[in-house]
């Protein structure tokens, strides 16, 4: 099943379409709410008792044919106990993220048979802030709140001109892997 699901994503990855437009453009409007797995950060002894995945949304302006910068904010709440103790954390996360979108220098200068019309490949950084709450039986001593600088890679796939499904993994907005939509406003 693994080995048929690979060969369909390669062969999605090798066809092309007609379409003329690149996909990423200056004075794009992008709206792109996501679920974040994979946490990091505290939580590491005890039993989970509850967890929400990290809730991200972020708004992205094409300011250039390959770059784009907005806002994003994001939530993840989690619960543990451990030795008769309940204990918790609840994380807002804000800032400003940057991007740059390289599908159409790999199709254009690269001569990369990439469809730029339907991908978009694109490096990220998040800047921002992480707010800690904490909640618990027990004292908790430690940071609660702190100030990052985070990349991460994206790919971001349209199904028609205003609407994509995206995957953003590294040391992104509260978590290592991010996937959602993406809304062309």
């Amino acid at each position: 099943m693994k080995r048929l699901l690979l060969i369909i994503l390669l062969a999605s990855c090798s066809i092309s379409f007609n379409s003329k437009a690149q996909v990423y453009q200056k004075g794009d409007n992008l709206f792109n709410p996501g679920i974040g797995l994979g946490y990091y950060g505290y939580g590491l002894v005890g039993n989970q008792t509850f967890s929400l995945p990290a809730l991200t949304a972020n708004y992205e302006i094409g300011i250039h044919e390959y770059f784009g910068i907005g806002p994003y904010v994001g939530y993840k709440s989690w619960r543990y106990s451990y030795l008769n103790s309940d204990y918790g954390f609840n994380i807002i996360a804000f800032g400003a993220r940057g991007s740059f979108h390289y599908s159409t220098l790999l199709k254009e200068e690269l001569d990369v048979d990439i469809d730029d019309s339907k991908w978009d490949l694109y490096i990220l950084a998040n800047f921002g802030f992480e707010v800690f709450s904490y909640t618990g039986d027990t004292n908790f001593e430690g940071d609660v709140d702190f100030v990052f600088l985070r990349p991460a890679l994206g790919v971001r796939y349209y199904f028609s001109d205003n609407f994509a499904m995206y995957g953003e993994g590294g040391r992104g907005a509260l978590s290592y892997l991010t996937l959602g939509i993406s809304l062309k406003m």
